[in-house]
């Protein structure tokens, strides 16, 4: 277990960064009247302050830049979430349509790309850079929907950095990308439990588009910088889609939902597994704590990947697909609309109107 020595300072020091600087970021959010106001859209019920993100963002930066050797796949992916850090502080404060905050994304995927990240599993160049722009824009956005309940994002930011950083600190002589990847995941990692401290049970600050824009950019970028070792091609492939496994989940099930009730994609609504586990009768917390386990376990799938043929891989991936698909049809059946489409749920709290929906707003907390 040496390989993960690498791995103690930047957690640590991202941990203290983010507990320690989360008070003031909090205070200057409410000086500054940043904050997320209750709406009939939303579950909380008096206003929360925003800019949680400033204080991750502080906290994955320190500890990445003192511990981390020179990368230019980092570079790339700092850039890109610096980006997304400044445009979400806008879009906190001011408002930013879906059309912009897509533009924004998709810059920042070029600045990655500039700086080398790529996934390279096709044979031309221009296809990998492409699958690779909507990798990174796809888990962006599969971040920031999933924002929307407290220590949701957070805690699954910390899951899935932990289990990339342990995994390339593991086979830390396949590149020399390892390393970085292994410091970043650590230092996001540290940073996201440092945050949930202040964010996980009645939660005093948000991170909001800031910071589960940024976060979601820089998981999505390690995953693809990253090299993870495997017998083949096709499982290394499987491991950044299986740590990941439940952002991509949620956000495939309410994305099929909305299209098949008619509703725009764009808008805000308390239609995802989150909100529809609480309509079934659960507790915040529990469901909080549910989705936890769902991302743990496919973290641990995600490792033992690593080590096992490509037959037991699939037969892994089948086991997860299959539990996530029978997940979803459960709750795809909760009434989440109000229209009786749903067979589940429909009388444990009032159904979401239509005229409740903020156009333009994707944080549906």
């Amino acid at each position: 277990m040496t390989y993960l020595t690498p791995l103690f300072g930047p957690f640590v020091t991202a941990f203290l960064l983010a507990l320690c600087l989360t008070p003031p970021v909090r205070a200057l959010a409410c000086v500054a009247g940043v904050l997320d106001k209750p709406s009939p859209r939303k579950l909380h019920d008096r206003p929360v302050p925003l800019l949680g993100g400033v204080a991750l963002y502080a906290a994955i930066g320190g500890a990445t830049v003192f511990f981390a050797p020179p990368a230019p796949g980092l570079l790339g992916l700092v850039a890109g979430a610096t980006l997304l850090l400044l445009t979400g502080l806008w879009d906190d404060t001011r408002g930013l349509s879906p059309g912009a905050k897509l533009l924004t994304q998709g810059v920042a995927a070029l600045l990655a790309l500039a700086g080398g990240v790529s996934i390279s599993v096709l044979p031309h160049p221009l296809l990998n850079w492409g699958i690779t722009a909507i990798w990174l824009v796809g888990i962006t956005n599969a971040f920031n929907l999933l924002d929307n309940m407290d220590g949701l994002s957070a805690g699954l930011a910390a899951i899935s950095a932990g289990t990339f950083a342990i995994l390339a600190a593991r086979y830390a002589e396949v590149g020399p990308e390892q390393l970085p990847t292994a410091v970043a995941g650590a230092a996001i990692a540290g940073a996201s439990l440092g945050f949930l401290r202040h964010n996980l049970y009645h939660a005093s600050i948000f991170m909001g588009d800031a910071g589960s824009q940024s976060v979601g950019f820089l998981l999505a970028g390690l995953a693809a910088y990253g090299s993870w070792r495997s017998p083949t091609l096709p499982t290394s492939l499987l491991i950044p889609l299986l740590v990941l496994a439940y952002p991509i989940f949620d956000t495939t099930l309410v994305t099929l939902l909305r299209w098949r009730h008619g509703r725009p994609l764009t808008l805000g609504g308390k239609d995802h597994s989150s909100h529809r586990l609480v309509r079934l009768g659960l507790g915040r917390t529990e469901t909080v704590l549910l989705i936890y386990l769902f991302a743990l376990t496919h973290a641990l799938t995600a490792a033992l990947v690593t080590s096992v043929t490509l037959r037991l891989a699939l037969i892994a991936l089948t086991i997860s697909a299959s539990v996530l698909f029978i997940f979803g049809m459960v709750l795809r059946k909760v009434d989440v609309y109000g229209d009786g489409g749903g067979a589940l749920g429909g009388g444990l709290q009032p159904a979401l109107r239509k005229e409740e929906v903020i156009p333009g707003e994707q944080t549906d907390r």
